[in-house]
């Protein structure tokens, strides 16, 4: 026992050496006067830090405190006290604090401030693209408004104690040398200064950013070495399909400040007012910063003023053309009420002949009565004449709508003009209605007009004697009145399509596929598919018939490069070379874990499916690829898509012909993965139609499943591979944007990418 009290106190101390504290010698930079005066803020989220600060190491003083991280900023203060109460082991009222000292000390991972301390190093040169990092929680920094002063709140519960013994030792160092450095850290329960921008315009801001980019962006405020402050916002953006880009505005100025705010919250009243007639495109630039587009033209705070002229004259021009064709309308359907009216009144008259006639036909009496009551009477038309007065047109009447003429419009003046003209649009849509309508009713009128005017001459046909009268009346009646407008109703019978949402569908979708492939592929099949995965080029060189010298050395260093990673293994080497176990290199009782699911299935060994040992000869390698090629080849139809999909892939050039390709369902991880040094890459895009061949790349392509444990899924991959030999390839659009890339957190690159969409149909001679 006391041997490890020895080795305990021996690794104290040379904690306490590495900090250069002399537990008997406090230094003075530890030493409080009076207490630091501080106010927490009543309401403040401990879990999200608005404000980052460069901050004097040597201006900072140090307080324990008997709590832990999560506890209120109140609380944390009311039980702190300086940290010199716990460096005194000769007071006895203070002995249990030391020994908590000692007990935090004992636990600290030294190679965690050396870890702090290559961080705050690197902070020197350029702060996180973020603003935030990795453990930024371990300090507990707070600054007091009523006395100016730096303090760290340092809770003694926590586990994590490198930044307060970073915070020690560098404060020993710096009195020592009477150098002065800075360390970048949050600061907690503080609000920003409101330099530059108000909290309500910050709040304003980050209510517009997610009006135009569907996501809420972090807000910090940064303040330098020398003292100057910036506001940066973080946030992401959809920059295509589901692909999101990180972004990032920062403000250095209160006019910086003011100009972006003014002009982002100017396009969000304009677009959220009239989004009928405005929608701004907004992108990731090649700054990372974003910028906001109308009509391909960007929009900035300088050009502003000239676009919402621009578009207030172009509105004024149109709403005049609108406004008259308004009238025209209204003069349209001014005449179709009267000519309805005209057409009301010859219809009822005629209606009255034949309710007559209908009438009288009813009894004998009757019909003689009629027959000769109305054999003299002279047949007239009834339809009125439609006078026109020669060599003069009505004038229209057009109402002008004036909008004062000005040399500098605003946002107010461009949202009236918008409301004019949505009003008049509105009207001529309603008047376009109403004159469609009321042309139904006039052609409806004047087919029941020609009806009846056709049954009437029907009956004075008949009225030349009264044999051949009486002969007609006993005749069914024919319903003519009431025929109308006759439309056809055409039943076409279109197919729904399916429609496949990757974050929706493809947990879904991933078993129905794997459950399909199982039935469909045999192993042999299976392993086809998993042997062109590892080097789809060296299928495509050995699918040819005459390779160039290039493609030949390719497939050497192929083999070579396989040869030189199954010798690094040397377990799984011994297992190949001496042929004792074949592919089972596992028990069948070893349980794994696949999406959440156990199983005792053994993986797929590239070696032994490729048949990759120390001795193989590249002869020996192609005729492997062959027999694989030949496999694909026969089965890749036997495979159908289900759905329609889109499958993507990275590259620097587009897509080739004729060639296996092996493509992403998910274009979000094929853009991610990528991590060349181009500055421009190619996104190829080929859209799959339902039924079209393709394979996927399912749990089956991957693992055995002689145990029948095998989870269903496509929880490995997302990857698909087609023939591109098989199909037409038609390019039917390009599309660009720009997309962030985070390397780490001080560094970040912003790549132009070049979207290539292709639509495949199966060749006929194939």
């Amino acid at each position: 026992m006391k041997d490890q009290t020895k080795e305990n106190q021996k690794e104290i101390q040379n904690k306490l050496n590495m900090l250069h504290l002399n537990i008997n010698s406090v230094p003075s930079i530890f030493e409080i006067q009076q207490k630091v005066k501080y106010k927490p803020l009543k309401e403040y989220d401990n879990t999200n830090y608005k404000v980052y600060r460069f901050v004097d190491i040597k201006e900072i003083q140090i307080y324990l405190t008997n709590t832990t991280r999560l506890e209120e900023a109140e609380r944390k203060y009311q039980l702190a006290e300086p940290l010199m109460y716990y460096l005194q082991p000769q007071n006895e009222e203070l002995l249990e604090n030391y020994e908590q000292f000692l007990n935090m000390l004992k636990e600290l991972d030294v190679s965690k401030i050396e870890e702090i301390e290559k961080q705050q190093k690197a902070f020197q040169k350029q702060i996180p693209y973020e603003v935030k990092y990795k453990n930024n929680f371990i300090w507990e920094m707070y600054y007091s408004e009523i006395d100016h002063q730096y303090f760290m709140l340092f809770p003694i519960k926590e586990a994590q104690t490198e930044a307060l013994f970073y915070l020690i030792k560098k404060q020993i160092e710096l009195q020592k040398t009477k150098k002065t450095e800075y360390i970048y850290v949050p600061i907690n329960n503080i609000e920003y200064t409101n330099n530059m921008l108000k909290k309500s315009e910050i709040a304003d801001l980050e209510n517009y950013l997610w009006y135009f980019t569907q996501s809420w962006p972090f807000t910090y405020e940064v303040q330098q070495k020398d003292g100057s402050k910036s506001i940066q916002l973080v946030g992401k953006i959809p920059v295509y399909e589901k692909v999101k880009s990180i972004y990032k505005l920062q403000f250095n100025t209160k006019e910086e400040a003011q100009k972006q705010f003014k002009l982002i919250k100017a396009l969000f009243i304009i677009q959220s007012h009239a989004e009928e007639e405005y929608s701004f495109c907004v992108g990731v630039n090649q700054h990372g910063s974003l910028s906001f587009y109308y009509n391909h033209h960007e929009i900035t705070y300088e050009n502003l003023a000239d676009l919402i002229k621009t578009e207030v004259e172009k509105k004024q021009e149109t709403l005049q053309k609108i406004t008259e064709k308004n009238a025209l309308q209204k003069e349209k359907w001014e005449l179709l009420k009267q000519t309805i009216e005209r057409q009301n009144l010859e219809y009822l008259a005629k209606e009255k002949q034949i309710a007559t006639f209908l009438e009288y036909k009813k009894t004998f009496f009757g019909k003689v009565s009629y027959f000769f009551k109305f054999k003299k009477k002279k047949k007239q038309e009834e339809k009125p004449v439609i006078e026109k007065e020669k060599g003069k047109e009505k004038e229209v009447k057009v109402e002008k709508i004036e909008i004062e003429k000005k040399d500098f419009y605003t946002v107010e003046d461009l949202l009236k003009v918008c409301q004019l003209f949505s009003n008049q649009e509105q009207d001529a849509k309603n008047k376009q209605m109403d004159i469609k309508a009321l042309e139904n009713k006039k052609e409806n009128l004047e087919r029941k007009i020609q009806n009846a005017t056709l049954y009437i001459n029907e009956i004075e046909q008949h009225k030349k004697s009264i044999f051949d009268f009486w002969k007609f009346t006993k005749k069914d009646e024919v319903n003519l009145l009431a025929e109308g407008e006759k439309q056809e109703e055409v039943s076409k019978n279109h197919k729904i399509r399916k429609v496949f949402s990757f974050e929706e569908d493809m947990e879904e979708v991933g078993k129905k596929i794997d459950r399909s492939q199982r039935e469909l592929f045999e192993k042999k099949e299976c392993d086809a598919i998993f042997a062109i995965y590892q080097d789809v080029e060296a299928f495509n060189i050995e699918r040819k018939e005459k390779k160039l010298k290039k493609e030949e050395n390719y497939l050497e260093n192929s083999l070579k490069q396989k040869q030189e990673a199954y010798q690094k293994d040397f377990d799984i080497m011994q297992a190949k070379d001496f042929d004792i176990f074949g592919s089972v290199v596992e028990d069948k009782t070893k349980i794994k874990v696949l999406n959440n699911q156990k199983h005792r299935e053994i993986q797929k060994d590239a070696y032994q499916v490729l048949d990759i040992h120390l001795n193989t000869t590249l002869e020996e390698y192609q005729d492997n690829l062959h027999h694989y090629q030949t496999i694909l080849e026969k089965s890749y139809s036997k495979m159908k898509s289900p759905y329609d999909i889109s499958v993507y892939q990275i590259s620097t050039k587009p897509i080739e012909e004729n060639k296996w390709a092996i493509l992403d369902m998910n274009p979000k991880k094929v853009i991610e993965k990528w991590n060349k040094k181009e500055d421009t890459i190619i996104l190829n895009r080929i859209n799959i139609k339902e039924n079209m061949p393709v394979l996927f790349y399912s749990n089956i392509m991957f693992y055995g499943n002689d145990n029948q444990t095998l989870p269903e899924g496509m929880d490995i991959s997302t990857e698909v591979l087609i023939d591109l030999k098989q199909y037409e390839i038609k390019l039917i659009g390009r599309k660009n944007f720009n997309m962030n890339f985070i390397k780490n957190e001080l560094e970040q690159q912003v790549k132009a990418i070049e979207v290539y969409e292709y639509d495949i149909q199966k060749k006929e001679s194939v």
